[in-house]
Protein backbone atom coordinates (compact mmCIF):
# COMPACT_ATOMS: atom_id res chain seq x y z
CA UNK A 1 0.00 0.00 0.00
CA UNK A 2 1.34 3.61 -1.18
CA UNK A 3 1.21 6.64 1.32
CA UNK A 4 -0.52 9.27 -0.29
CA UNK A 5 1.52 11.75 -2.71
CA UNK A 6 2.79 14.84 -0.06
CA UNK A 7 1.41 17.96 -1.68
CA UNK A 8 2.67 21.51 -1.02
CA UNK A 9 0.95 23.95 1.16
CA UNK A 10 -1.77 26.34 -0.60
CA UNK A 11 -1.28 29.96 0.07
CA UNK A 12 -3.69 31.82 1.80
CA UNK A 13 -6.63 32.96 -0.36
CA UNK A 14 -8.17 36.19 -0.78
CA UNK A 15 -10.51 37.04 1.42
CA UNK A 16 -13.60 37.97 -0.36
CA UNK A 17 -15.45 40.69 0.00
CA UNK A 18 -19.54 41.00 1.04
CA UNK A 19 -21.77 40.78 -1.73
CA UNK A 20 -22.29 44.51 -3.35
CA UNK A 21 -19.42 45.92 -1.52
CA UNK A 22 -17.51 48.20 -3.41
CA UNK A 23 -13.68 49.12 -2.73
CA UNK A 24 -13.04 52.78 -3.05
CA UNK A 25 -9.79 54.73 -3.53
CA UNK A 26 -10.30 56.77 -0.81
CA UNK A 27 -12.73 57.30 2.08
CA UNK A 28 -15.75 59.15 1.49
CA UNK A 29 -16.54 62.42 3.07
CA UNK A 30 -19.63 63.64 4.12
CA UNK A 31 -21.22 66.95 4.16
CA UNK A 32 -24.00 68.21 6.61
CA UNK A 33 -27.05 69.23 4.95
CA UNK A 34 -28.13 72.61 4.43
CA UNK A 35 -31.00 73.23 7.01
CA UNK A 36 -34.44 73.94 5.41
CA UNK A 37 -36.45 77.07 6.32
CA UNK A 38 -38.98 75.86 8.54
CA UNK A 39 -37.93 72.67 9.14
CA UNK A 40 -37.08 73.71 12.83
CA UNK A 41 -40.57 74.74 13.82
CA UNK A 42 -41.47 71.08 12.80
CA UNK A 43 -38.49 69.51 14.69
CA UNK A 44 -38.89 71.39 18.08
CA UNK A 45 -40.23 68.69 20.58
CA UNK A 46 -41.97 69.78 23.99
CA UNK A 47 -40.30 68.58 26.89
CA UNK A 48 -42.50 70.22 29.70
CA UNK A 49 -44.99 68.96 32.08
CA UNK A 50 -47.02 66.41 30.90
CA UNK A 51 -50.48 66.22 31.73
CA UNK A 52 -52.74 62.93 32.55
CA UNK A 53 -55.50 62.45 30.21
CA UNK A 54 -58.13 60.33 30.98
CA UNK A 55 -58.36 56.39 29.38
CA UNK A 56 -60.19 56.94 25.94
CA UNK A 57 -62.58 54.30 24.45
CA UNK A 58 -63.98 53.49 21.09
CA UNK A 59 -67.35 54.33 22.32
CA UNK A 60 -66.51 57.49 23.98
CA UNK A 61 -64.66 58.91 20.76
CA UNK A 62 -67.54 57.68 18.69
CA UNK A 63 -70.37 59.76 21.26
CA UNK A 64 -68.15 62.64 20.73
CA UNK A 65 -67.96 62.02 16.50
Amino acid sequence: MNPPPQQAPQPPAPRRRPYGSVRLPAPLTVTPPAPRPGAAAVARRWYGPRIALPPLSITTLRRHG
